[in-house]
């Protein structure tokens, strides 16, 4: 956490406005819908206009010139293709969004919905909020519950204990689906399998065991001290089951039984298994943008799913004008103007952190295409070049922490696919001819030679290094270890068929 002198001294530094920007920066497209709900909802002087036009709509167009243009990005040399217009027509290459959005409920906002029900303070419904905005679509919490508690310091200007941050995630992992709002694969396994067992996730052990002994389930009791012990849990992840046998003193019915029971579970908690019938298992992701390329050009819209647009109400506004020219205000004329101003500042405050929001992501996301121009053309990874959130922040003047809030859980959809923008950051690795490469296209290599192995001989990592170094990436074993183990693909041993 952060210092207390630290702490006062930002907390003279942030302006509301700056808090109320930071605020909506960080919200997913799903979460900023009902924001804005919210927002409407508690002050009458905000009011919703027509639908949204195409005058929304942002874009990179490479041969417009518009006078709407990227100038207020980058400098005049950095333009080169760039232009960035806003369209009074519909554009035949206007990329629709509407196939995307799920017909039901989000999982985000089913997650919202029961973080409504719980018996919370104010704080903690905020801190409840962050927490499901940093769950991925698979139902893992991505950010430290440290960090979680920094950004609350950074958007309300108060300092939270990490302990209050973790007593709000264990209520929010008690949620459906079960399993969710987990840290890891293993804490998520131990969530289901209590639930399943109708075992409080936040009981005592020994209250816990109490309840184990009570079911006569000794496959759960198994089950359990697999999930909870270290070394236990990566024996079964590598299948060493031999050796949990001898180290566990079992048999291996007792072992099968276990496994079984674990198998019944689902490693990604927000979607379907397949053995169950998940309400989940048709979420569609929202993009914040749409990407494509249109005939050699690579043109982005921001996705405005809220379709009306904001106002201060003309009504209050005059209101507030006949009140003002009273020199002489009784108390209930004085309360009245106050109430109005009071209401108006804070409507204009929002639209305004709104349309500042608007223009960083679209800030942001201009510089990655620009960074990225060969990939977002062809979609090929190997056109990826290495990219660090530093360099975003240099060509867009934004500070790097603004950049991460931005590509923390923000998602661009493609004409090659739907990313989280941290997807195209990468770190830079160095051929043996000198080139800088991207990580991403060696995790590319990795996969590509790992698919087409033969299966009875599978490729250990000392092959894949020297497969590697043949097409000109000299790597350590242990650095393709660790790529393979991003990668989510098992160790040679485990890949083999007979």
């Amino acid at each position: 956490m952060i210092s207390n002198s630290l702490t006062t001294k930002m907390q003279t530094k942030f302006a509301p406005a700056q808090i109320q920007f930071m605020k909506l920066l960080q919200l997913p497209l799903q979460s900023l819908d009902q924001r804005i709900k919210e927002e409407l909802e508690k002050n009458p002087i905000l009011e919703e206009t027509q639908e949204k036009t195409s005058e929304d709509i942002q874009k990179i167009n490479d041969d417009s010139e518009d006078d709407y243009g990227l100038s207020m990005y980058f400098q005049d040399d950095e333009l080169s293709d760039y232009k960035r217009t806003l369209r009074r027509n519909n554009s035949e290459t206007h990329v629709e969004a509407g196939n995307i959005f799920s017909s039901g409920s989000t999982f985000y906002e089913d997650l919202l919905s029961q973080l409504s029900m719980l018996d919370l303070s104010k704080e903690e419904q905020e801190i409840g909020k962050n927490i499901i905005g940093n769950i991925d679509e698979n139902g893992y919490l991505t950010r430290s519950i440290e960090a979680i508690a920094d950004d609350y310091f950074f958007t309300n200007n108060k300092e939270i204990p990490v302990k209050q941050v973790e007593k709000v995630l264990k209520e929010i992992q008690g949620f459906e689906p079960a399993g969710v709002g987990a840290r890891d694969l293993k804490e998520s396994l131990l969530l289901q399998l209590k639930k399943k067992s109708n075992i409080d996730s936040v009981e005592d052990k020994k209250i816990q065991q109490q309840r184990i002994k009570k079911s006569e389930s000794k496959e759960l009791a198994l089950a359990l001290k697999i999930l909870e012990n270290n070394t236990y849990f990566e024996m079964f992840k590598n299948k060493q089951y031999q050796n949990m046998i001898q180290k566990m003193k079992i048999t291996r019915e007792q072992l099968d039984s276990a496994i079984n029971l674990i198998k019944t579970l689902n490693p990604k908690p927000a979607t379907s298994n397949g053995s169950d019938s998940s309400v989940y298992e048709n979420i569609y992701i929202t993009p914040d943008f749409i990407v494509w390329n249109n005939n050699g050009r690579v043109e982005f819209q921001l996705n405005k799913s809220y379709t009306h647009s904001l106002r201060v109400s003309p009504y209050y506004s005059e209101m507030l004008e006949k009140y003002r020219q009273i020199k002489k205000k009784n108390t209930e004329e004085r309360q009245a103007f106050n109430f109005i101003k009071e209401k108006m500042d804070s409507a204009n405050e929002f639209i305004s952190a709104l349309d500042n929001r608007d223009d960083t992501l679209s800030r942001v996301m201009a510089a990655i295409i620009k960074f990225q121009y060969s990939y977002f053309l062809e979609g090929d990874i190997d056109k990826r070049k290495p990219m660090r959130l530093v360099d975003i922040s240099n060509m867009t003047g934004c500070d790097i922490s603004t950049v991460s809030r931005v590509a923390s859980n923000k998602y661009a959809q493609t004409h090659f696919g739907t990313f989280l923008l941290k997807d195209f950051f990468s770190n830079a690795l160095e051929d043996t001819e000198g080139n800088i490469v991207s990580s991403d296209a060696v995790k590319s290599l990795i996969t590509e030679l790992i698919e087409t192995e033969d299966k009875r001989k599978p490729l250990t990592d000392e092959k894949i290094v020297a497969l590697l170094k043949e097409k000109g990436y000299d790597l350590a074993r242990r650095t393709v270890a660790k790529y393979r183990d991003l990668l989510g693909i098992p160790v040679a041993r485990l890949r083999k068929i007979l």
